[in-house]
Parts: C-alpha cells; structure tokens; sequence
C-alpha cells in the first residue's frame, strides 16, 4: 500500500496547549498527517494545522448546520473529508484529539473456560491500527471502519462486524457521504447515510481505543462543555428525522463498562435498534492474513518453561494403637 494514498486527519478544535491536552499527537504516525481545526488558537504542536476556511464556515452554517452549539465536530469532519479529495487521497483516517491508550484484546469461548488476550499500546501500533483499517477498505465495500472503545465488554473472536464507530477510524473517499450532520449525534447520522447508500460501517473489533474521561477528568474542554449543558436535547434532531430506530434518555450505568456507576450520577445514552446492511469482501484473504499478521507481531512472548508438580500420597499406618496419615512424596 502506498502511503500517499492515506491522510490522517486529527478533528480538533478550541483545546489549547501541546500533547498534554491533545494526547492523540504523541503518536508518531508514518503516515501524511495534519488537524483540522475550527479554532486552533494557543495550540503548541509539531502537527501542520488546517483551519476550516471561513467561506466554508460560512457555508456550513447556512446549509448544514441544525443548531447553535456543538456544530463544529461535524463540520471539521466534512472540511476534512472535502480536503483530502481535493488533494487526491485514496483514504481518509480521522482521530479525535483526546485518544490517551490503544490496546489490542479478545477472547475465546469454550464450554470449560474463557481465554483473554489483551495487550495495551507499543510503538508503532498507530500505523498498524491505520494499515488494518485502510486494508479492510480496500477489500470490503464499506465506506466506513474503525476501531472499538477500550473498556467495554471484550470481543468474541470474531473481529470483523457492523456497528458504530467514532475517534478513531477510516473513510473509503471513493465511496463515502460527503457531509456529517447532525449536533451530538453525527456518528450515527453518518452510518444511516452509509446504509442508504447500502454500504455498510464495520468494527476491527479487537483493535480499540482510550479516550480522555469526561466525569473522571472533569474535562470540559472542546465540545464537552455543550454535551453537559445540552441534556436530552442531544438527540432531539435524530428522534425526529429516524424516531423508528432512535431513542435516548438517562442511565446509571457507565456507557464503557455497562455496571452501575460508582459516583451515582446519570448518564446520557442513545438508543438505537439494531440494523445490519451486508458486508461484501473482495479479498477475505487478505483481510485475515493483515489481522493475522498483526496478532502475531504483538502477541505475548513466552519463554519455555517446565512445570514440575510434587504428588503427595497419604500412607496409613498405626501409631500408639491409632490410625494416623503421613504425607509422602513420590
């Protein structure tokens, strides 16, 4: 794969400061890469920057727009979708600002036990996160994939399946919706977009992310500030455009985890039902042999080792007219 062919887009905007406050750019990527930004005044980074024009601004406002706050994620994801075609990439890697860990995890099943994999991000892990994406993209006839959160329950074996994802992945630019819609929701507007045109969105599901929490951090830098203060209206827009599959209210579980959160607040979660469009691979192949390949670069190192195991007998005998025991080993 030429890597002229893929753009990495950080989406950013109003989060001043260097690399503690947008832990996404300690990552050292091979690949072109930039931010796009709606507001990058006070950032301190090595990345080049790619303010939204005002003419798009302007444009965005008057046609896209559907309210007052929390527009400028969706815009920066369209600008940065316009701006790679205009400058004739193939793919289109997008990344939140705030993605703190990577780790690669799944599981077996069996009806005796249940084995786990999981290792957390190492250098280089990035590129291959990005050379797995784009490989899917090619060989598949989605517009969309990408990776799952760290956190929530670890995924069966299977690593490839259709579902929402969001910070942290890959758009097909020949075949993908041009515009995200949308206020709070634009991720689930932008696969609805994806379905009309029967492609599908698809999770790498052993490949997955950490971001910055919100409550734990109290972090209210970017567009979190508009989340909190906005409620149940986050997804007022999707209740009326798809109120057959869409619903949200209050939980008092954890969206990553799914238990019952310890510091006994309310958290906002959508609702939607399940829906699937197809997935069609030209190459399945090649899919499994880049998955395979990756497995294999970062699995665990085992030393050889023998295990010997002392076997304890018990003998019986006769000790001052009493049955007593003895351990002995063999």
């Amino acid at each position: 794969m030429k890597k002229s062919r893929v753009l990495v887009a950080e989406i950013s905007g109003k989060r001043a400061g260097s690399k503690k406050e947008r832990p996404t750019e300690k990552y050292n990527i091979d690949y072109d890469h930039l931010i796009i930004s709606n507001n990058s005044e006070g950032y301190d980074t090595e990345w080049d920057i790619i303010n939204v024009p005002q003419d798009y601004v302007e444009w965005y406002k008057e046609n896209v727009k559907m309210s007052d706050n929390a527009w400028y994620a969706p815009m920066n994801r369209s600008y940065a979708i316009k701006y790679a075609r205009e400058k004739g990439y193939d793919y289109l890697i997008q990344l939140d600002d705030n993605i703190t860990m990577l780790e690669i995890a799944y599981q077996i099943k069996s009806k005796s036990l249940t084995k786990r994999y999981r290792v957390v991000g190492q250098e280089g892990m990035i590129n291959d996160f990005i050379d797995m994406i784009v490989c899917v993209l090619e060989n598949t006839n989605a517009s969309m994939a990408g990776c799952g959160l760290s956190g929530i329950s670890v995924p069966d074996d299977e690593f490839l399946s259709e579902r929402y994802v969001y910070s942290l992945f890959g758009l097909n630019l020949h075949n993908c919706p041009d515009i995200f819609h949308g206020v709070f929701e634009d991720d689930i507007e932008y696969r609805l977009k994806c379905a009309k045109l029967k492609n599908p969105v698809i999770m790498i599901c052993p490949l997955r992310y950490g971001k910055t929490g919100q409550r734990s951090h109290k972090d209210e830098t970017g567009n979190r500030a508009a989340y909190t203060q906005a409620g149940l209206k986050r997804g007022e827009h999707m209740r009326i455009l798809h109120g057959d599959i869409y619903s949200c209210g209050y939980t008092d579980k954890t969206a990553t985890v799914n238990v019952k959160a310890k510091d006994g607040n309310k958290y906002f979660k959508h609702k939607i039902k399940p829906f699937k469009v197809g997935i069609l691979v030209s190459d399945k192949e090649k899919i499994e042999q880049k998955m395979a390949d990756i497995l294999k670069k970062y699995s665990k190192k085992h030393e050889d080792k023998a295990v010997f195991k002392e076997k304890k007998k018990k003998i019986w005998g006769w000790i001052n007219g009493r049955s007593k025991s003895k351990k002995f080993a063999e």
